[in-house]
């Protein structure tokens, strides 16, 4: 990791190098470690920064993203706000889909709207089978998804669409995360946790903490309230607008080790937990990740085992509503 400077010439300076923190009353009791990194730490509060700012730059280097055109996605509010906040300071123009249900999604809109981009706020068709439960972005953002095709189909050179769930440059840029996390922890770890969206953040740090620790194991979170559960090995069709990552992280061979299904209520009452106990201001995936990092040591039964995981957003996304959305 860079040392920190004094004076920093950009925000865009501050995106990764985030701190971590070991958890000290959560694994009371347990002889093991939970390690989190606070990817809420950076500027636009969540770990979607980093993605944003690597996708743009990689794009407007191979001159797929010209200068003047309009940057387009569809989100339920991170990688939203990410791209409008990135975006904008690189001069872009940004328009996004919001595809969050309910009070949440006009919220994160206007937090979109106050960084200058144009928002289009969606609502699912099916939002009263979603009130009370948890969201899986990669299913909501699929009507989004198809007109952000359309769009930048009609406009060619003149917008264009990150295309975060099938990007490569979603992976990369965690492969930088990944190298923090071997810093941070001088490549001492026994687990890694993390909800999947999009799979850049668990592919691309999976990638690079398996080639150093081939014993890790990796576990991948996805809301209970999926439509398509996934599992290790399985083989998850990709299209247009669907699978991308995710589709090659099920098949690529020994990079998740296991995947679970979280609720909405686990993942509140960790993250209530968090709040309390720890000081960690984190939002309701994060508190995900720490339930299954814990359960995963206490399963070791007295062997110590460190577990690391990422607080992916802020609390304060969640003033209107707690829920667990990836």
């Amino acid at each position: 990791m860079e040392p920190r400077k004094k004076i920093y010439d950009s925000m865009l300076e501050l995106i990764g190098n985030t701190p971590m923190v070991r958890l000290n009353k959560i694994p009371a009791g347990t002889g093991s470690e939970i390690l989190v990194k606070l990817e809420y730490m950076n500027p636009s509060g969540s770990l979607k920064d980093r993605i944003a700012l690597e996708m743009i730059q990689a794009a407007a280097a191979r001159g797929e993203l010209k200068p003047g055109a309009t940057i387009i996605e569809s989100s339920t509010g991170n990688t939203g706000f990410a791209l409008s906040s990135v975006g904008r300071m690189l001069g872009y123009n940004v328009t996004i889909y919001e595809t969050m249900p309910g009070k949440a999604g006009a919220e994160k809109s206007k937090m979109m709207r106050n960084v200058g981009a144009e928002v289009r706020l969606m609502e699912p068709e099916d939002i009263e089978h979603l009130k009370e439960r948890s969201i899986a972005g990669a299913e909501v953002e699929l009507p989004g998804r198809q007109l952000c095709l359309e769009d930048e189909t009609n406009h060619p050179g003149k917008i264009w669409w990150a295309r975060q769930f099938s990007n490569e440059d979603n992976c990369k840029s965690h492969y930088v995360t990944a190298q923090e996390i071997l810093e941070q922890t001088d490549g001492k770890l026994d687990v890694f946790v993390q909800s999947i969206g999009t799979g850049g953040s668990v592919a691309g740090i999976a990638k690079v903490l398996k080639k150093e620790l081939p014993n890790l194991k990796v576990i991948g979170i996805q809301p209970a309230s999926s439509k398509e559960p996934w599992h290790v090995g399985m083989d998850f069709p990709s299209t247009p607008i669907k699978g991308g990552i995710v589709s090659q992280m099920l098949k690529a061979d020994g990079l998740i080790d296991e995947l679970v299904m979280v609720t909405d209520t686990i993942a509140r009452e960790m993250t209530h937990r968090l709040w309390l106990e720890e000081g960690v201001y984190c939002g309701v995936s994060s508190g995900a990740n720490v339930h299954f990092a814990l359960e995963e040591i206490k399963k070791a039964k007295g062997k110590k085992l460190r577990a690391v995981t990422l607080m992916c957003d802020h609390m304060n996304r969640y003033l209107t509503e707690e829920r667990y959305v990836t």
